[in-house]
């Protein structure tokens, strides 16, 4: 009968310790009281050591491990939610909270069991979501997850940056290919505009000597009194220093030398005008020389710089990039292209000398050149105060670089894969400016006053072969005019030729008034000035297609030429 009640009684113990639902086990040790059957269930477990019976050494073992077990389930179950059965956290949706009744739950999983049941899943209390209390306790072993939940918050922020960005890359790939779209036809007009205006000087250059003797002996001689030139527009540039002017007739732009307006860095660039909507908006952008700015030359979309920091620098004007540095041997007052191969470009330096570059010479993905491929020397240790290429055209059969210093100058006819050949100018000494005009194949002089006022002369460029020889001439001058100008010249200015209603005109900077002279050189006779007062010095000029445009040291003014 021993044996009977022992053997239910190991029975009972088996089937409490095996059953999977661990809430109907929590249910069976939280009612203990109120239960009668199973409340002496524990009792043979306690008790066992006590009752003196004779057992193997094997069943005192399997005894013990039962007690480690129920110890063991009793503190995990002390550190997982008993409704999931998994570890608590101090942090986010799963941490730790308390009921009304006192028992402990993950905050997800007490939320979703109320959804379903408002009774508390250990003793039926009725349990309200608002009742819910965050437990903050040092004692609980919780699982810390509070770094997984920053980098889960981090993820979900950054997947919001990421969207946001992939948007504003959407709209600017949209603008982009409109702007694409728009520079690609703007540069269809471009091209079409330059091929018209090389058309417009081919037509210029076959014009003989004769065909425009007979067109100026079918028009009358247009009067200097009769010529009309009014003040349209003054564009102040505060900075001042300005000294060099060019136009880019393809867009109708004026580019005016000029020091930076930002204090915090200081430099040289140019400022950029609009003459489509008359120099309303000038854009300046910074040329990086650290010095003033000597000289300006213009070549399809490039502009071709230099200064007294021994720098030359090509900048696309179109895009606002940067091509090509250039590091001469001494300080650079002139610069010009080689306009039968756009790849050379000269560098005329304050001792006398030339620099040739070549911009194949260039390392690729590099953009500073510090060798020149050959250097011409003037024989003197003037600067170089201008330099221009002139073109093989009918009335002059070579091409070359036409150079001109204080006190010499010369031309060097460019022979392509050879060494350039010297040709001595008879021109005088104090010279201030040249420039060849290629329609009528002329060359301007200007010198400055010394004992006598400042004068302009006006020569014929002329080859002459030399016998014997089918391949080499001497370049030679033949004076055919010369002006009278100004005894007072406070800046060095630049001359020009130009021509406008069929006229050829003298343009000059007239110090001693402050203004503008002009001459119309078409015939020998006429050699009296049209002046123009400007109420300023002016030091450079230049002519587009409806205004005379006047640069002085901190102002650009624009004449309607009618």
């Amino acid at each position: 009968m021993n044996d009977d009640s022992d053997r239910n009684v190991r029975e009972v113990i088996t089937l409490d310790i095996s059953d999977d639902n661990p809430t109907n086990s929590r249910r069976h040790r939280s009612s203990s009281t109120s239960s009668q059957d199973i409340e002496p269930l524990p009792r043979p477990i306690i008790s066992s050591n006590k009752r003196k019976k004779t057992k193997s050494n094997n069943t005192d073992e399997d005894n013990n491990d039962k007690e480690d077990l129920s110890r063991t389930t009793i503190q995990n179950d002390a550190e997982v939610c008993p409704i999931c059965l998994e570890e608590w956290t101090n942090s986010g949706q799963h941490r730790l909270v308390a009921t009304e009744c006192g028992h402990l739950f993950g905050k997800i999983c007490i939320e979703k069991w109320l959804r379903t049941s408002p009774k508390c899943p250990q003793c039926q209390s009725t349990v309200k979501k608002k009742d819910l209390r965050r437990i903050y306790c040092r004692a609980l072993h919780v699982l810390d997850t509070s770094e997984r939940d920053n980098a889960i918050r981090e993820r979900d922020l950054e997947k919001k940056a990421r969207k946001k960005l992939a948007y504003e890359k959407a709209e600017l790939q949209l603008a982009y290919d409109i702007l694409k779209e728009q520079l690609k036809r703007l540069q269809n007009e471009h091209d079409k505009l330059l091929k018209l205006s090389h058309n417009l000087n081919n037509i210029g250059e076959i014009i003989d000597d004769s065909s425009r003797t007979s067109i100026e002996s079918k028009t009358n001689l247009v009067p200097l009194s009769s010529i009309n030139i009014r003040l349209e527009t003054v564009i102040k540039i505060p900075e001042g220093m300005c000294r060099v002017l060019a136009y880019a007739p393809s867009h109708q732009w004026l580019f005016v030398s000029q020091p930076t307006n930002n204090s915090l860095y200081p430099g040289f660039g140019i400022k950029k005008i609009s003459l489509i909507d008359g120099g309303r908006a000038p854009e300046y952008t910074t040329l990086r020389h650290t010095k003033p700015i000597r000289d300006i030359q213009l070549h399809g979309d490039l502009l071709l710089s230099c200064a007294w920091d021994k720098t030359m620098r090509i900048f696309d004007y179109t895009r606002n990039t940067f091509n090509l540095l250039c590091e001469c041997a001494s300080q650079v007052w002139s610069c010009a292209w080689n306009l039968d191969d756009p790849n050379i470009i000269y560098a005329g330096l304050n001792s006398g000398r030339v620099q040739v570059f070549d911009r194949r010479q260039i390392q690729t993905g590099e953009t500073i050149l510090s060798s020149s491929i050959e250097t011409l020397s003037l024989s003197t240790t003037s600067p170089i105060v201008s330099l221009q290429y002139i073109q093989r055209n009918t009335n002059f059969q070579s091409n070359g670089l036409l150079v001109g210093s204080n006190d010499k100058s010369g031309f060097y006819e460019y022979i392509p894969d050879s060494e350039y050949r010297y040709h001595a100018l008879p021109i005088d000494k104090n010279l201030s400016s040249l420039h060849y005009d290629s329609i009528t194949n002329r060359l301007l002089a200007s010198f400055r006053p010394q004992s006598s006022p400042a004068r302009h002369e006006l020569y014929e460029l002329i080859t002459r072969p030399i016998e014997d020889s089918e391949q080499s001439f001497i370049v030679s001058l033949q004076l055919i005019q010369t002006f009278i100008g100004s005894s007072i010249n406070i800046v060095l200015s630049r001359s020009k030729i130009f021509h406008k209603n069929l006229e050829t005109y003298i343009v000059a900077s007239d110090n001693g008034s402050h203004g503008i002279e002009l001459w119309n050189v078409r015939q020998p006779t006429e050699i009296s000035s049209y002046k123009i007062p400007t109420q300023c010095d002016i030091v450079d000029v230049c002519l587009t297609r409806q205004h005379l445009c006047a640069l002085a040291d901190n102002q650009v003014r624009l004449y309607k030429w009618t």
